[in-house]
């Protein structure tokens, strides 16, 4: 009796144990394509920023691109963010997309689309090696990207902006056009901005030699060069000296300058009138007279050595005092005195007296008028004289007349 139920027992287990088996089994084989299936989802739902160059060698002062692809493997379309994460300080990055600055762009699910990393290195940049990271970000995942910048000296040779004749002497209000060939030394086209810093009021315009149209800018091939017509024109009252002018030619890759110089000798203009401006004058004869005379520098030079001169009548003298000015500085005046002493036999009436002032570079001159009077004395004279033939001719006819 035991042994039939014992032998039941055992039964019973073992089928117990063969079916539990049997459903881990099937649950296992259930499981398995399951959880691969999952994975291969999770797998799929996968956003990728990445660049065919990832690390490159670069010179200090350089703008440099990356061309980035933003990748959607399984990710519903949505934007994606973009983002600078770490970059050197001093430096500058951002996204551009067809010449504009994006910070956001639109992938559709399995699709990709490119945008370009532009990042400005500071020209002061010592050597060494440098890292930029920048991420791409969706609703639910994110990526990074890891660029390494090795900045080495500058490679390539500079392009030159130089001036044929780089110092020009004229008189003020004239133009001084200076001949500077700009030459384009890089490795690819170079579109340069040209300006000049002058003083105000003055003017400078460029453009291609041999051409009359004005220019602001101008684009050169490599190792290609163009020559440049540069014309300066100061005001009209600007004073004698040396001015220099700088220029420059800037690119996106360098900064190319000299400097003009232009020495502008003056304008000599002088000018001799009275403090009145009246041209006439009354004296005696013999006697000398003072007149006030006004010489003027109304040029942008100091006059030097000015020297006065007189032409007069016979007999008749002109002095100055002072005789000459050692030096009249631009834009003032000097009063001066000239003694004018008709001849002593000189008859009342007009008289013309021409008075000049005059430096070796220009001179101006008047002609005054001068009015000789008769003496006060010589007129009492000539009455004292008619009194006297009058009486001596009435005493001769009381005298003789009776007779």
């Amino acid at each position: 009796m035991r042994t039939r139920i014992s032998s039941k027992y055992c039964s019973k287990k073992i089928l117990l144990s063969f079916t539990l088996t049997f459903l881990i089994l099937i649950f296992q084989a259930v499981s398995v394509p399951f959880s691969t299936e999952m994975n291969a989802v999770q797998a799929q739902d996968v956003l990728t920023i990445s660049t065919p160059y990832s690390g490159i060698t670069v010179k200090a002062g350089e703008t440099v691109e990356f061309p980035l692809d933003i990748e959607n493997s399984g990710m519903s379309s949505q934007n994606i963010n973009l983002s600078v994460k770490s970059i050197p300080e001093g430096w500058e990055g951002s996204f551009e997309g067809r010449g504009k600055k994006v910070h956001q762009i639109f992938v559709k699910n399995k699709n990709s689309q490119s945008v370009d990393l532009k990042i400005q290195i500071p020209s002061e940049t010592p050597e060494g090696n440098y890292q930029v990271i920048v991420a791409a970000s969706g609703k639910s995942v994110s990526d990074t990207l890891t660029l390494d910048l090795k900045v080495k000296k500058e490679t390539e040779s500079q392009g030159k902006l130089i001036a044929q004749y780089p110092e020009l002497q004229g008189a003020g209000g004239a133009s001084f056009k200076f001949r500077v060939d700009l030459t384009n030394n890089r490795s690819k086209d170079q579109s340069y901005s040209l300006g000049a810093k002058v003083p105000r009021g003055w003017e400078v315009s460029f453009s291609p030699s041999y051409e009359n149209k004005k220019i602001a800018s101008i684009s050169l091939e490599p190792d290609k060069s163009q020559g440049l017509d540069v014309e300066i024109r100061p005001p009209e009252q600007v004073k004698a000296g040396k001015y220099t002018i700088p220029i420059t030619a800037v690119s996106p890759n360098e900064q190319l300058s000299t400097e003009l110089k232009v020495v502008i000798t003056g304008t000599y203009d002088i000018n001799l009138t009275t403090p009145t401006g009246r041209l006439n004058v009354e004296s005696y004869a013999g006697k000398e007279k003072v007149t006030t005379l006004i010489v003027e520098n109304n040029g942008s030079a100091d006059l030097k050595d000015v020297k006065f001169s007189s032409w007069e009548p016979t007999n008749w003298s002109v002095t100055f005092e002072p005789e000459q000015l050692d030096v009249l500085p631009a834009g003032e005046s000097k009063e001066i005195k000239a003694y004018i002493k008709p001849d002593n036999k000189a008859i009342a009436g007009d008289y013309v007296v021409k008075l000049t002032a005059s430096t070796p570079e220009t001179s101006s001159d008047i002609e005054l008028r001068t009015m000789v009077k008769t003496s006060t004395v010589w007129g009492i004279v000539g009455i004292l004289i008619i009194v006297l033939l009058i009486a001596g001719l009435s005493w001769t006819f009381k005298k003789y007349g009776r007779r």
